[in-house]
């Protein structure tokens, strides 16, 4: 009987444990837009902040790491901001309110930006009938130099892609990337980095010259990966 009681009383102990209240956390879950690019390295540091004053910071060079999947447990109430810069060292921000006792979710991705705002200006967008947009690039660092170039052209509504004497046509999601990265070109504000890749676009009589020094944007290797060039 005795045994029995200690076995009751132990069954008793686990279910109060397991009906504690367990305080609040969230899952920061860093993720990707293009899925071809996925380089938590280019990902300098994460702030977070709650009710405006910096709770944590992560770091791609101290601890704490940036990693895939970050969490904050045992907080309390309030609203948390997570503060980063993208790929084109634009400064977002996601903002999670937490009010009750529960795992919030929240994912950013580093390499979204607003350049869609950008697209009516975009020379490939806006490219007419039987006329061409040229791109020439060209990366130069301490240990490497290349040059490349891409035609885009339409035809009867549908666009072409020319790049080392051949042409293929361009789906919506190639047409896209291309579109993207043209216009992140403006949005680029500073680099600092030892490499140096310069773009010039030309429409007709029309021309725009960028340079990135990011070293973490690789506009045109990403742009590469999904219109299949390389």
């Amino acid at each position: 009987m005795k045994f029995k009681a200690m076995l009751l009383l132990l069954v008793i102990l686990l279910f109060l444990i397991s009906c504690k209240e367990v305080p609040a956390s969230i899952r920061l879950k860093i993720e990707f837009e293009n899925k071809l690019n996925h380089d938590l390295s280019k990902i300098y540091g994460i702030q977070v902040y709650k009710d405006g004053k910096k709770f944590k910071e992560f770091s791609a060079f101290k601890k704490p790491f940036i990693e895939e999947e970050i969490t904050l447990d045992s907080l309390t109430n309030g609203t948390y901001k997570f503060v980063y810069e993208n790929l084109v060292n634009q400064t977002l921000q996601k903002t999670i309110e937490v009010k009750e006792n529960k795992i919030y979710s929240v994912s950013i991705y580093p390499d979204y930006s607003n350049y869609k705002d950008f697209t009516s200006k975009s020379f490939v967008r806006n490219l007419e009938e039987n006329q061409k947009v040229e791109f020439y690039f060209e990366s130069l660092g301490c240990f490497h130099s290349a040059k490349e170039s891409l035609v885009i052209t339409k035809k009867e509504k549908v666009y072409y892609a020319e790049n080392k004497g051949e042409s293929k046509k361009l789906n919506s999601a190639q047409l896209d990337a291309i579109i993207k990265m043209e216009c992140e070109l403006a949005l680029i504000k500073y680099g600092g980095c030892t490499t140096s890749d310069h773009y010039i676009i030309k429409s007709g009589k029309q021309e725009k010259e960028f340079y990135d020094e990011t070293c973490k944007w690789n506009g045109w290797k990403n742009m590469s990966k999904q219109v299949n060039l390389i």
